[in-house]
C-alpha cells in the first residue's frame, strides 16, 4: 500500500516537472490571446457607445507607451478607458489608420479601415482587422 502511494506521488512529481516549463513557455501566447480579445471587445464597446449616444468615439493607440484609450469626442474630449498592455504584449504594427486611431461614426462604421497587430515575447502575432462598415474581426 505504501509502495503504491510512493509510486503515484513519484509519477505526479515527474509529470509536474515536465509540464511546468512547457506551461511557462505557453503563458505569453495565452496573454496575447486575452489581450487581443480584450482589444476587440473595447473596439466594439466604443462602436456601441457611438451608436447609442450619437457622439463620436475613437480608440487611440500609443505605440511608444504600449497602451490605448477609448475617447468620446464632444465639445471636449473625454477619456472613457485607458488600457496599458502587459509587458509580454506589444503593439507591433498599425496599418492604414491615420494618427493610429479608429474613429467610429453614428452608424457604427469607421472613418478608415485598417488593422492592428499585437505580438508577444514568443514572436506570435494576433491581428485585428477593422472593415469600413465597422465590422471588427480577430484573426
Amino acid at each position: 500500500m505504501l509502495i503504491d502511494l510512493l509510486v503515484t506521488v513519484s509519477i505526479i512529481a515527474l509529470l509536474s516537472t515536465l509540464a511546468i516549463p512547457y506551461l511557462k513557455k505557453y503563458q505569453p501566447n495565452l496573454k496575447l490571446n486575452a489581450a487581443a480579445r480584450d482589444l476587440t471587445t473595447d473596439l466594439r464597446y466604443a462602436q456601441q457607445l457611438t451608436i447609442a449616444e450619437q457622439k463620436v468615439h475613437q480608440v487611440i493607440f500609443d505605440l511608444v507607451n504600449n497602451k490605448y484609450q477609448i475617447q468620446k469626442i464632444d465639445t471636449a474630449t473625454t477619456t472613457i478607458k485607458t488600457v496599458i498592455l502587459e509587458s509580454e504584449i506589444s503593439i507591433k504594427q498599425i496599418t492604414d489608420l491615420t494618427d493610429n486611431k479608429v474613429v467610429f461614426n453614428f452608424y457604427g462604421g469607421v472613418s478608415q479601415a485598417g488593422g492592428i497587430i499585437l505580438t508577444n515575447t514568443n514572436n506570435v502575432d494576433a491581428t485585428i482587422n477593422i472593415k469600413p462598415s465597422g465590422y471588427i474581426q480577430l484573426q
